[in-house]
């Protein structure tokens, strides 16, 4: 596993960038049996990817938390409205690959490369287009934006396990009213302790987001596998 994690890791980061933005309109747009295999591919490269992150099965956790509050909400309204169970079943059984896939795809991106790389892959394609002045404002912008999420994922599982073990007695009210306050807290803090994080490393200048990657002959492998696959699962 801490091989197959750190594979993926040294993939050339716009090949993975390029990958997740073609691949995740796609996943809406093919029949649900390429995105379940989809699925299943994307989860066995992110479970090792999670087993080098401290709260990384909490964070696959979730999102399967997420994708059931959906897919039963769905259920819900469509039985309402008087959609044969067969169909509500079909539909729901569709939005949850698709919803799955496609986090499972966010996540595997935010966990194989690190917030900075995604920021210089962003600054490298839009700079043709908009100057080396904007891109590294809008690369800059991106990497702490992708930085925040997973830390939003990790301090939320922070906070849980902590009530859970300082106030046993809770019921689930008292919990939805310590929670929130909480989170906002930490992230507050955590927001001021990321600004102290970019100034102390120099990332306010232009200077430090010049691109400087490699594209090796394995990603070239890789880009023609992933234009061959996604191209297939239009035909399937």
């Amino acid at each position: 596993m801490p091989a197959v994690a750190s594979y993926v890791r040294s993939l050339d980061p716009r090949l993975k960038l390029v990958v997740a933005l073609v691949l995740g309109p796609c996943l809406w747009k093919v029949s649900v049996i390429p995105v379940a295999v989809c699925a299943v591919l994307l989860l066995a490269i992110l479970i090792p990817l999670a087993a080098s992150q401290p709260v990384g099965a909490k964070m696959i956790r979730s999102l399967f938390f997420f994708v059931l509050f959906w897919v039963v909400l769905k259920v819900g309204l469509d039985s309402l409205t008087g959609i044969p169970l067969t169909q509500v079943l079909m539909d729901a059984g569709g939005l949850a690959a698709r919803l799955t896939a496609l986090l499972m795809l966010g996540l595997t991106l935010a966990m194989s490369t690190s917030a900075r790389a995604l920021g210089l892959a962003v600054a490298w394609a839009i700079r043709p287009l908009v100057g080396k002045e904007r891109a590294w404002v809008l690369a800059l912008s991106l990497a702490l934006m992708i930085h925040f999420l997973p830390m939003c994922l990790s301090t939320m599982s922070t906070v849980k396990e902590t009530v859970v073990n300082r106030c046993p007695g809770y019921g689930f009210r008292q919990r939805m009213l310590i929670i929130p306050q909480a989170l906002i807290r930490n992230l507050g803090q955590k927001t001021w302790n990321q600004t102290l994080a970019v100034a102390s490393r120099g990332l306010e200048n232009p200077d430090a987001w010049e691109p400087d990657f490699t594209w090796a002959g394995r990603d070239w492998a890789w880009a023609f596998m992933c234009g061959a696959s996604i191209a297939l699962m239009f035909a399937v």
